[in-house]
C-alpha cells in the first residue's frame, strides 16, 4: 500500500517536472523570438499578412470616399452662401442646406472610420510587438504556478496569484495571437459578404454626384474660385436645384448605406467577434486553471 502511494506521489511529481521543464523551454524560445516564427509558420503569417491587405485597402478606399464627401460639403456650403435674387436664394437655400446634412452625416461617419482603421493597425502592429513577450510572461507564471501547487501551507496565496496572473496573461496573450486577428479576418469576410455591395453603391452615386456638380467648377483657377462659378448665372443654380430635388431620394439612401456599411465593417462586426472569441478564450482558460 504505501509503496504503491510512493509510486504515485513519483509519477504525479515527474509529470509535473516534466510540464515545468516543457513551460520553461517555451518561455525560453518565445523571449528568443523563436516561437513566434513556429507559429507563423502554422498559418498565422498568413493571417496577418490577409489582415494587413484588408486593414490597407479599406483606409484606401475609406481615403477616397472622404475625399468625394469633402468635396460635395465644400461644393454645397459655397452654394449655399452664394446670393442671387431674395426668393431664388431662399429655394437654393432650403434645397443645398438638406443635402449638406445628409452629407455633413456621410462625412462625419467616413472620418470615423478611417481613425478607426488607422488605430486597427496601430493595434495590430503592438500586438506583433509585444505578443511574444506576453507568451513569455505568460510561460512563467503558468510555470511558478506547477512549481507552487501542492506547496506548504505558507504558500497557498502565492500559488493563488500565480493562477490569477496564469489565467489573466493566458486570455491576454491569446488575444494578442488568435482572438485579434480572427476578429479582423471575421470581419473582412463579413464585410465582402455583407456590406460591400452596398458601400460601392454609395461610393459610385456619390462620385457620379461630384462629376456631375462639382468637375467643372474643380477645374477652375484659383482667381475664379468655386463661389464666382457657381454665380454666374442663376440658370446653373438652377439647374443645381433641380438635380439636388431630383436626386434626393436617392441621396438619402446612399448616405443610409454608407453609414450603416461603415458602422457595421468598421465597428460592429470586428467588435462582437471579438467579444465572443474572448468570452470562449475566458471560458476555456477558467476551465482550465481551475
Amino acid at each position: 500500500m504505501g509503496a504503491t502511494l510512493l509510486v504515485d506521489i513519483a509519477r504525479r511529481h515527474s509529470r509535473r517536472v516534466f510540464i515545468v521543464i516543457l513551460l520553461i523551454a517555451g518561455l525560453l524560445l518565445a523571449a528568443l523570438g523563436f516561437a513566434d516564427k513556429l507559429l507563423g509558420v502554422c498559418g498565422l503569417d498568413r493571417l496577418s499578412s490577409r489582415n494587413e491587405a484588408y486593414l490597407e485597402s479599406s483606409l484606401e478606399r475609406s481615403l477616397r470616399t472622404f475625399a468625394v464627401l469633402s468635396t460635395i460639403k465644400v461644393g454645397l456650403a459655397v452654394v449655399e452662401g452664394t446670393e442671387i435674387g431674395v426668393g431664388f436664394g431662399l429655394e437654393i437655400g432650403d434645397v443645398v442646406q438638406a443635402a449638406y446634412d445628409y452629407v455633413d452625416i456621410a462625412w462625419k461617419t467616413v472620418l470615423a472610420g478611417c481613425v478607426i482603421l488607422l488605430g486597427t493597425q496601430v493595434l495590430v502592429e503592438t500586438a506583433s510587438v509585444l505578443d511574444h513577450w506576453l507568451l513569455a510572461i505568460t510561460l512563467a507564471a503558468v510555470a511558478l504556478m506547477m512549481i507552487t501547487q501542492g506547496a506548504p501551507a505558507r504558500f497557498p496565496r502565492t500559488h493563488g496569484a500565480l493562477r490569477q496572473v496564469g489565467l489573466f496573461m493566458t486570455v491576454l496573450t491569446t488575444a494578442c495571437y488568435l482572438i485579434l486577428p480572427l476578429s479582423i479576418a471575421g470581419g473582412a469576410y463579413l464585410s465582402n459578404r455583407i456590406t460591400a455591395p452596398s458601400i460601392e453603391e454609395a461610393e459610385a452615386g456619390l462620385t457620379a454626384l461630384t462629376e456631375e456638380l462639382f468637375s467643372e467648377a474643380q477645374d477652375q483657377t484659383a482667381d475664379e474660385g468655386l463661389r464666382s462659378r457657381w454665380a454666374q448665372t442663376k440658370d446653373k443654380l438652377n439647374d443645381m436645384t433641380v438635380y439636388l430635388k431630383d436626386k434626393a431620394s436617392e441621396l438619402v439612401v446612399w448616405i443610409l448605406k454608407l453609414i450603416a456599411g461603415y458602422l457595421f465593417d468598421c465597428l460592429l462586426f470586428p467588435l462582437a467577434l471579438f467579444v465572443l472569441l474572448f468570452l470562449f478564450t475566458r471560458v476555456m482558460a477558467k476551465s482550465l486553471f481551475g
